[in-house]
């Protein structure tokens, strides 16, 4: 029997009264306490609180001697009762967000604080699970993302009609001047007609970045050589460069740090990637400047992913320009859909958004970083294939 899974502790055995304390500690908690046997099969619950048993409705008959699994359902997320696995197989200690159900059906939201416990000569004698509701803080934030997205879809409809109609608008006029083509000189009908080949080449380019942006899910990736491909992705990009654009590279020779290095990705979502900071940086520079592109190896570049305990190795990709920089605010929003400074008919606001929605699905980060007056740097984390 273990010492705590009663409220009798002997105050007057040795360190008595510390155990005392120790479970008086406990029992007053306002956090859901549990202590599961490690050194029995399927961990069964030794000692649960009274703040555990409030939250969840179960009785001291009900929990000890069982697993903690009690708690799960049919809406439970199979990948948080995996990380819960994985943590106990490696005797580490996790934090998961979890659905759980109380004994009366009701389900609940749980921060669920999983550490193992070991004795004196350093073996693993239990896992100590520590409970909080944060039901109320979830529905909070799902309403607010509820509430972005709607924002973000009103944003992406008016875009989509802003954007057309500036392209449909100078279409139309032209059009309506060539029904009467007594009127016009052969030069004015071929402005004409060359107005109205460019608005429809820019209307069909908005369709395009829609249809980009809306599939971004179903690309396929495979499995590349990181400098290789990146280095053919900024080939690509740097071809259309305009002729005012100096392109300097950094890190691309590192190709020790880079040996063997793999990432998984499709090869034309990233060419997209490179292309359109490249295209971003250059406008910000007016198409004249000088256009940095780093490479480097992060050896603890993104945070883990479920069940790892390390931080994952990453590759980055900078692109820096000396433009005119973005202010705070303003860098707040550049990478929402259809959010552009630019005037209109020169920028659909898809491009971050694209860039944003590819490397995410890679399990990558974006982030940007600005100094008005001094230029802008766009920085693309890639993790390295997770079967190195």
């Amino acid at each position: 029997m273990w010492p705590y899974a009663t409220a009798k502790a002997d105050p007057t055995g040795p360190d008595g009264w510390q155990a005392a304390l120790l479970l008086r500690a406990a029992e007053t908690s306002k956090f859901g306490l549990t202590l599961a046997d490690a050194r029995q099969p399927d961990l069964p619950l030794v000692y649960a609180n009274e703040a555990f048993k409030t939250m969840t409705g179960y009785q001291a008959a009900d929990v000890l001697g069982n697993n903690c699994r009690m708690l799960q359902g049919p809406e439970t997320d199979p990948e948080s009762v995996a990380k819960i696995r994985r943590t106990l197989q490696l005797e580490t200690a996790s934090t998961v967000l979890i659905l759980n159900y109380r004994k009366d059906g009701s389900r609940f939201w749980n921060r669920f604080q999983l550490s193992p416990v070991h004795d004196q000569t350093g073996r693993l004698a239990a896992y100590l699970g520590m409970q909080v509701d944060i039901t109320a803080d979830v529905d909070r934030i799902g309403l607010e993302s509820e509430r972005q997205k709607l924002e973000t879809l009103g944003r992406l409809a008016g875009g989509v009609a802003h954007e057309l109609n500036n392209a449909l608008q100078p279409i139309l006029l032209y059009a309506e001047m060539l029904e009467q083509p007594d009127a016009l000189d052969p030069q004015a009908q071929a402005d004409c007609a060359k107005g109205i080949v460019e608005n429809a080449r820019f209307a069909s380019s908005v369709v395009s970045q829609i249809l980009a942006f809306a599939r971004r899910d179903g690309l396929e990736d495979g499995d590349h050589e990181a400098l290789e491909i990146i280095t053919q992705a900024v080939d690509f990009a740097a071809d259309y460069l305009p002729a005012g654009i100096s392109l300097e590279l950094q890190g691309f020779d590192a190709a020790k740090a880079l040996a063997e290095r793999r990432i998984t990705v499709n090869r034309t979502a990233l060419y997209q990637v490179i292309t359109n900071l490249f295209k971003n940086a250059t406008a910000a520079m007016n198409d004249r400047g000088r256009l940095r592109v780093g490479l480097s190896l992060l050896q603890a570049g993104l945070d883990p992913v479920a069940g790892e305990s390390e931080r994952r190795p990453a590759i980055e990709i900078s692109v820096a320009d000396e433009g005119c920089g973005i202010d705070p605010k303003t860098l707040k929003h550049v990478f929402e859909p259809f959010f552009t400074t630019k005037a209109p008919g020169q920028g659909t606001g898809l491009g971050l958004s694209t860039i944003y929605g590819i490397v995410e699905r890679w399990g990558g980060r974006v982030a940007a970083e600005s100094v008005l007056g001094e230029g802008s740097v766009f920085r693309v984390l890639i993790p390295v294939s997770s079967a190195q």
